[in-house]
């Protein structure tokens, strides 16, 4: 009966987090800076649980840290560029390109390529001239941005579609394409020193219709993270993480991913889930909105993403301490951060 108790109890984790580790989580060290659709991005100190916030007033799906981690560009679902001194907390006045913009990542040549979910185009920013300098069609509508090793080729990957285009970074031209990559896919990253490239997947579909509920809803499907090899142009493995995935960001030494995903199953919540990238087992989650929008009462419209708050991109400054002085604390004095997933005993080997 105790075996039987025992296996139910581990079923129940596998629901509740996805494929739950049971070596311990890491001990992570950071800022992460989390885009919502809540006009605002969150802060989070990876070491403490800290929460805090830029508020800049527009829904957005994508949020870019520059190469000096000094400036937070920020690309609006209504076609608007914003900047944020990350110091400071100073803003820009919003700029108009493009229509709906949903992911972003850094060229090599230091402008940053901007997917467009309603047109399908690439919109080109240059952050020093502060202005759009091109654009270029690749599919119907387009989110997630990730260049090669060699900077040579870009994976863009088309979210209803589910397939992502190479792209030939010099012309501009599309000259492949890797099928089958999920339902409903957004924001992806290249595992640093690695030809993978981890692409999120929120499987929004229900009865195979759009839905955006993800796991939370009966009938609905658990969002993951696909593994594609961009030298064999194939997928090689799925990470099933729960709730709707839509970026993953990693640490300096590729060992884990840092997937951010809306709806966790259970929580109410959105979160940053933690991947050991080796094993592909998730080894931790950390809250991202439950914590500061139910203690201060922040309510989000029923009208609005079904009344959650909706965490997308995610990215971190893995060489800062705590907290920028230009963010705005919001976190009540006695909020207590999601702890740690704690260790969960393998009783694989156990004598029977």
């Amino acid at each position: 009966m105790k075996r039987y108790l025992v296996l139910a109890l581990l079923v129940f984790a596998v629901l509740a987090f996805g494929v739950v580790s049971a070596e311990d989580a890491p001990k992570l060290s950071g800022v992460a800076y989390i885009q919502g659709h809540g006009g605002h991005i969150a802060v989070m100190d990876l070491a403490t649980g800290e929460l805090a916030r830029y508020s800049h007033g527009k829904p957005a799906d994508t949020v870019q840290l520059s190469t000096d981690k000094k400036t937070l560009y920020v690309f609006s679902l209504d076609g608007f560029e914003k900047e944020i001194d990350v110091e400071s907390g100073k803003q820009s006045e919003w700029m108009k390109f493009g229509k709906k913009h949903c992911g972003s990542a850094i060229a090599p040549d230091g402008t940053i390529w901007v997917s467009d979910m309603d047109d399908g185009h690439v919109y080109v920013f240059d952050p020093k001239a502060k202005k759009l300098v091109d654009s270029f069609p690749v599919s119907k509508s387009i989110c997630s941005i990730a260049f090669s090793k060699d900077g040579k080729t870009a994976y863009i990957g088309d979210m209803p579609g589910g397939f992502v285009s190479a792209v030939d970074v010099k012309t501009k031209k599309v000259t492949g394409q890797i099928k089958d990559v999920g339902l409903f896919i957004h924001r992806g990253r290249i595992r640093p020193g690695t030809d993978e490239m981890w692409q999120s997947d929120g499987a929004e579909l229900k009865d195979g219709k759009p839905a955006g509920v993800g796991y939370t809803e009966g009938g609905s499907i658990p969002g993951s993270v696909t593994i594609i090899d961009t030298k064999a142009n194939k997928v090689i493995d799925k990470v099933l993480i729960g709730g709707n995935p839509h970026d993953v960001d990693f640490t300096h030494d590729g060992k884990y991913a840092i997937v951010s995903t809306r709806q966790v199953p259970d929580q109410d919540d959105s979160a940053l889930v933690v991947v050991n990238a080796a094993n592909r087992r998730v080894v931790d989650m950390r809250g991202a909105c439950k914590l500061c929008h139910f203690a201060l009462n922040l309510a989000v419209p029923k009208k609005t993403d079904d009344g959650r708050p909706y965490l997308c991109a995610v990215q971190i400054d893995w060489d800062r301490k705590g907290i920028p002085a230009g963010a705005e604390n919001i976190m009540p004095k006695d909020a207590q951060p999601m702890k740690h997933t704690e260790k969960i005993k393998d009783i694989s080997k156990e004598k029977k």
